[in-house]
């Protein structure tokens, strides 16, 4: 829908470019209209599309034949997988950001391939499903997982935050083929409930990697004791919050090696390791390589997803 909606508006308002066999890459700005504030964008589309529009400024609504609307606005994320329950799409005049076009069966081995590289396991198939549950369409923004995304994308060039863009868009359609409920979230492993204190500490980890958390910030941050936090994240996640940390850090590290050109040292930094010698040897424990190792052979493999 917005793929064709913006190769009719010409070439000035975007550029095109391919991640990989058979995912496309507009960069775009739409020039804000002298009278009308708001655009009406053809609601049209193929089957097994799938559309991620990382909205940088702007806004988009989507009104659905049944059911309510979907908003998206700056900065937030708006995934499509089949217009075919829409009524309308609406956006306004200062729309503009990176879309990331994924025709399934054409990118079905670049897929593959990224997903094995990262250790998931994708099946558009129940995506597409899940999707149908919303009328095709969902969007995002306010949820760590964005936030997180905007914070790492601000600090890498245009060229590495298209690269960026599709890396997450991979991950984004991963997340949604394994996605849990709300309940299913609340609870854990022992199927107790998760108190609200906790799962904000998980999402506020997931949000300020690159800063200095400790025990002793994170009680203060949320009002908890430290016997608390740590016992209690064990009983919720499985892990303790240290190990979860490193985690986190680990493959936000790895996401960054793999799309961007920055340096290791800066990808350190970024995820919160001041010295490269534990930054290395942290990452080696993890994947069994250091970070320049791990670049060398995602650069020099047969099958190169970006």
């Amino acid at each position: 829908m917005l793929k064709e909606y913006l190769l009719r508006q010409g070439s000035g308002t975007g550029r095109w470019g391919h991640g990989m066999p058979g995912v496309e890459i507009c960069r775009f700005s739409l020039p804000e209209p002298e009278q009308e504030p708001l655009r009406s964008v053809p609601v049209c589309g193929a089957p097994l599309q799938f559309e991620v529009l990382f909205c940088m400024t702007g806004r988009l609504t989507v009104r659905a034949l049944q059911g309510a609307s979907c908003m998206v606005e700056a900065p937030g994320i708006f995934l499509l997988s089949d217009s075919s329950a829409l009524r309308s799409c609406q956006c306004s005049g200062n729309l503009c950001g990176v879309l990331i076009a994924v025709d399934a069966k054409a990118a079905k081995e670049s897929l593959v391939t990224v997903c094995s590289t990262l250790g998931m396991k994708l099946d558009t198939r129940i995506v597409k499903k899940k999707m149908t549950a919303r009328s095709g369409c969902t969007a995002l923004h306010g949820t760590p997982w964005t936030q997180a995304f905007f914070e790492t994308v601000r600090c890498l060039s245009e060229q590495e935050q298209e690269r960026y863009c599709v890396f997450k868009s991979v991950e984004l359609l991963y997340l949604l083929c394994t996605e849990v409920s709300e309940s299913d979230e609340s609870l854990s492993g022992s199927g107790c409930p998760v108190s609200q204190s906790l799962l904000e500490v998980k999402a506020y980890i997931q949000t300020h990697l690159s800063d200095k958390l400790t025990i002793a910030l994170l009680c203060k941050q949320f009002s908890v004791s430290p016997t608390f936090l740590k016992e209690g994240f064990r009983r919720a996640y499985g892990v303790p919050i240290h190990t979860y940390l490193i985690q986190q850090r680990l493959r936000r590290a790895q996401e960054l090696i793999c799309t961007t050109r920055m340096s290791i040292q800066q990808i350190a930094q970024s995820v919160g390791y001041e010295g490269m010698s534990q930054f290395n040897a942290a990452f080696k424990r993890e994947y069994g390589m250091t970070p320049g190792q791990y670049r060398k052979m995602s650069e020099t493999a047969t099958l190169r997803p970006f």
